[in-house]
């Protein structure tokens, strides 16, 4: 009798202990359908000195996403990979150094970047985590849509520092 409750227990124990698993590994992550997007804001400390507002955004499916701010031009500073993305020039921009000093290069945006642009806005195709700098001194807004064909796993949030 004893044996067959602990077989019992122990088996609930697993089924519990699975279900636990599957619900903390997609905590955080909220599902996007095509078109679908997210708003959030971008709430800069001004009354401190020094102050930082952040975007970090996992991507954990893929996703093709559009950032817009609604703003005429943007400029999307990827923390990630410390490449500027210009949405008027089209253009992005990476520092190199050269003789002990910064300088900063243009380059015509490839495939392999995984970026584009519909108008002014930002669209960005990656898998994994990317930070952007959003600090600017007043509120505002970061719309962020699905546009790819199929949906997805993203977790965003905006950190202001």
């Amino acid at each position: 009798m004893f044996i067959i409750f602990s077989i019992i227990v122990l088996l609930i124990g697993f089924l519990v202990f699975i279900n636990y698993t599957k619900i903390f590994a997609g905590f955080g992550y909220r599902t996007l359908k095509p078109k679908q997007e997210i708003t959030v804001e971008v709430k800069p400390k001004v009354e401190q000195v020094d102050y930082n507002s952040t975007l970090r955004i996992v991507n954990k499916d893929g996703l093709k996403l559009k950032l817009t701010t609604g703003r005429d031009g943007e400029l999307w500073h990827d923390l990630s990979t410390d490449t500027f993305f210009d949405t008027i020039t089209k253009e992005k921009t990476i520092r190199v150094v050269v003789d002990n000093k910064f300088i900063k290069k243009n380059l015509p945006i490839n495939k392999k970047d995984g970026v584009s642009f519909d108008n002014n806005d930002f669209i960005m195709e990656f898998k994994g985590e990317k930070t952007f700098d959003v600090t600017n001194n007043k509120n505002y807004t970061i719309k962020i849509e699905n546009v790819s064909n199929h949906s997805g796993k993203v977790d965003i949030s905006v950190e202001n520092t």
